[in-house]
């Protein structure tokens, strides 16, 4: 019975290691899905690689066409995507000055 302990101890620090590991997987998948569902089209968004753009299209098979400049449009995996709303403001603000600057000289 004595050696058993351990080895029951052990097996309850596993399996709540893996418990907790299931419940932060399922919180990401969550936080994901909830961001794909604010990215729609006119949304404003940057990718996972830095690229701003706006949202012109959203496919059925979980894709969006991206316009990046004028008449530019690539199409990119909505995994990929953050809408500008979720960043820190920081980023937020550099971008607007970024559009009001790129407006001006227009």
């Amino acid at each position: 019975m004595n050696s058993l302990i351990p080895f029951l101890i052990f097996m309850l620090v596993i399996i709540g290691l893996l418990a907790f590991s299931a419940r932060a997987r399922r919180r990401q998948a969550q936080a994901q899905r909830e961001r794909a569902e604010r990215v729609g089209v006119g949304t404003e968004v940057m990718t996972t690689s830095g690229l701003y753009g706006t949202v012109v299209a959203r496919n059925d098979d979980e894709t969006v066409l991206l316009s990046i400049a004028p008449g530019v449009e690539v199409k990119w995996a909505l995994a990929a995507l953050r809408d500008v709303a979720s960043l820190p403001t920081e980023y937020r603000g550099d971008r607007n000055e970024a559009d009001a600057e790129a407006d001006d000289a227009s």
